[in-house]
């Protein structure tokens, strides 16, 4: 209800309430969220910043002065266009929406602004003639401050997004008299989101701190949000231009106190707040509540009035926090919103880089702005076009040869065309591109290699070759987690695939070294290496052994320093032994994941990948039968190995430590027929490797047990 003009004094006290943040607002929550985080912005704004208070006091009793006037909201009778950035701050979590979803979130927005949502017919009669057409239209901009062609989303990877607080938004900011900006993240200060009044942040102290904070669950109705949570980006708006809660300027629904608070809106009655849908005829204040207003906590919210049209409307044409400035001509123009969109690039995303023969890749279109048709070239040979309706491509393409494609997406707007190429976009790997066993200690050539990949999500360091350090041989993988920042940071080691069809037993053996951080118990981190395999080229991963830094990961004592192994003894060692069928297959591959918690650095070498049992099954046709045996297996002394061959020829026995390093290799020509070879056993009782291998091609591997 509009209560007269109110003098300073009132504004004085009003200044107070602006900043109080009560716990009980904190009970009228959704799951721990509280729906509105405005006033405890406001509180923490002028806790940081308490020399901006009276300036911020002088800013809003003006602003109210304009609208209690009325002139400003009539200065223009046309549709306002206010063009929008929103900044999308992630750590590669889901709070990395999609595209889809953020223009979703605009067009709820327009569609509540414009009261054209489709259960606008569901507001209760008492109410429909009070149902009101902002006319105000909100675009994402299409030009950048520097007037390059622009998406209007920008993407910042920070763990910040745990947090969106001022310090969230300080990571980028477009100038607030040309674009409202919006920041969306993980975590929204504890609130679904938040605004500031227009006049908390008015002239330059405060300028950096203007705009729109969400919690990405409550951005748009797709993706990680729904239609109930989608209102509050449009009640967040509301705040932005000047608009309070219906029972008055706190976010403590429910108090009795509230009939005697108000939101200076004269078709708005008194209320005390609402947190349900239970009564849309309820009577909190001696009057009929306007339960189904986007302002209240309602989940149910339909509409706004028209004396929230005209507050709305003075705020955003006033001088106050530059809003005036967002719809002129000249800033429509200067961003890219004003007239046809712009096309302005071609470009597109993966779901997968990496694949193996006869795998699919998506590829989702991400150019902008608005093309209409679609034209692909999947390098291999194979395109496809199309044009569809609803502005969005997307689709699967299978390659069925190895190698390494360039990929080509050609849009248009039907008036414009522009292509995109990105260059070797797909990597499309053959089965057993590796041979076994698989020795790898880093010691030779360049790395990575074709057979070995590395992902860095975050792009700020990963495995590397060094010389500091080796469990044999000078070199080894390491990752230069010491000065790391960024907790919860993962990358990647990967292989191609490797040929385990005709195995029966696989052995993945690996070296590694690390220490703790610092060298107290209070001082310990829980780093972690994960170790995964996949038998279907990494569609896949399945984690097989992880070793933590609470428990097994520390191979030597702990190190307050930057830390290097300084010889064999400060290194551990693992075998992962798997017989799963689903692993033996022709597209078998290993993967070593180390996951930051802010600790020393990790070391990694000698990775041995062994099958045992019958690599070619054809092996009769080569020279030898099916009739082979070692025993005894386990031995103390020694075993033998009875075999037979069909055709003369020269054999060769080789034994192998657990690790893959070759210890004796013994060649011995044969007769077709009959054998028995004796094998001594090693002094060190533990598990070898023994395979017999013929001239014609014929191979068996025993896993020999000395005890």
């Amino acid at each position: 209800m509009n209560q007269a003009f109110r003098p300073l004094s009132f504004w004085l006290f009003w200044s107070v309430m602006v900043m109080s943040f009560s716990t009980t607002a904190q009970t009228h929550s959704h799951d721990g969220i509280t729906p509105c985080g405005l006033n405890h912005a406001e509180d923490m704004l002028f806790l940081r910043r308490p020399e901006t208070r009276n300036a911020a006091l002088e800013a809003t009793r003006a602003l109210e002065l304009e609208t209690q006037q009325g002139t400003t909201a009539s200065q223009r009778e046309d549709i306002l266009i206010i063009p929008v950035v929103f900044h999308v701050i992630h750590f590669n979590g889901p709070e990395n929406i999609s595209t889809a979803q953020v223009h979703d979130a605009v067009d709820v927005l327009n569609t509540n602004f414009r009261a054209l949502n489709a259960n606008i017919d569901e507001v209760i009669p008492e109410f429909e003639d009070l149902v009101a057409d902002i006319e105000i239209e909100f675009r994402l901009a299409q030009r950048d401050p520097n007037g390059n062609c622009h998406p209007g989303i920008n993407r910042i990877v920070s763990e910040l997004t745990y947090v969106g607080d001022s310090e969230m938004k300080e990571l980028i900011q477009w100038p607030r008299n040309k674009y409202l900006n919006v920041w969306v993240c993980e975590y929204a200060a504890g609130a679904a989101g938040y605004a500031l009044y227009p006049g908390s942040v008015n002239g330059n102290q405060n300028s950096d701190m203007d705009g729109i904070v969400l919690q990405h669950t409550y951005c748009g109705s797709i993706g990680t949000s729904n239609l109930y949570r989608s209102r509050t980006l449009t009640h967040e708006v509301g705040h932005w231009l000047n608009l309070r809660h219906p029972w008055g300027n706190s976010n403590n629904p429910g108090l009795a106190d509230n009939c005697d608070e108000d939101d200076n809106v004269s078709d708005t009655p008194n209320t005390i707040g609402w947190t349900n849908c239970g009564n849309l005829y309820g009577e909190t204040c001696g009057s009929l509540d306007n339960v189904q207003n986007y302002m209240d906590y309602s989940y149910c919210g339909r509409m706004f009035t028209q004396g929230q049209k005209d507050r709305m409307r003075t705020a955003a044409l006033s001088s106050v926090a530059q809003r005036n400035q967002l719809s002129t001509a000249a800033n429509l123009q200067a961003t890219g919103v004003a007239g046809e969109d712009i096309l302005c690039e071609a470009t597109f995303d993966l779901d997968r880089r990496l694949i193996c023969v006869g795998d699919s890749v998506k590829f989702t279109d991400q150019s902008y702005h608005s093309p209409t048709s679609w034209s692909w070239s999947f390098g291999d040979g194979t395109t496809t076009s199309g044009v569809q309706s609803d502005g969005v491509q997307e689709l699967y393409h299978t390659y069925s040869e190895p190698g390494l494609y360039d990929v080509t997406l050609t849009v248009s707007n039907g008036t414009d065309e522009i292509s995109g190429t990105v260059s070797e976009a797909v990597y499309v790997m053959d089965a057993g591109e590796m041979s076994l066993p698989l020795s790898q200690g880093f010691e030779a050539g360049e790395f990575p290699s074709d057979q070995w990949f590395i992902e860095d999500p975050l792009n700020d360091g990963t495995w590397e070759l060094t010389n500091d350090a080796a469990a044999t041989g000078d070199r080894c993988m390491f990752i230069e987690n010491w000065g790391n920042t960024v907790e919860f940071n993962d990358d990647f080691l990967r292989t191609a695939t490797m040929d385990m069809s005709g195995m029966t037993e696989i052995h993945v053996n690996y070296k590694w070294a690390y220490v703790h951080k610092g060298t107290t118990e209070a001082s310990e981190t829980d780093d972690r290496l994960r170790v995964s395999v996949t038998g279907d080229c990494g569609s896949d991963w399945d984690l097989r052994r992880m070793h933590r830094g609470f428990t097994d990961l520390p191979s030597a004592e702990p190190n307050p320093f930057p830390w290097a192994p300084s010889g064999p003894d400060e290194w551990k060692e693992y075998t992962i032994v798997l017989d799963n069928e689903e692993y033996l297959t022709e597209f078998f591959r290993v993967q070593f994941e180390f996951e930051s918690r802010l600790g020393n650095n990790i070391y990694l070498d000698d990775i041995n990948v062994q099958g045992f049992g019958n690599t070619n099954i054809g092996e009769a046709l080569n020279g030898l039968t099916k009739s082979w045996n070692l025993a005894p297996n386990p031995a103390a002394a020694s075993s033998v190995i009875s075999f037979q061959t069909r055709q003369a020829g020269v054999a060769e026995l080789t034994l192998q430590d657990a690790s893959g390093r070759v210890l004796s290799s013994t060649p011995q020509s044969l007769s077709a027929g009959s054998h028995e070879w004796q094998v001594d056993a090693p002094e060190t009782p533990g598990v070898y490797l023994l395979r017999l291998t013929t001239s014609a091609g014929a191979q068996r591997t025993w896993r020999w047990v000395i005890q």
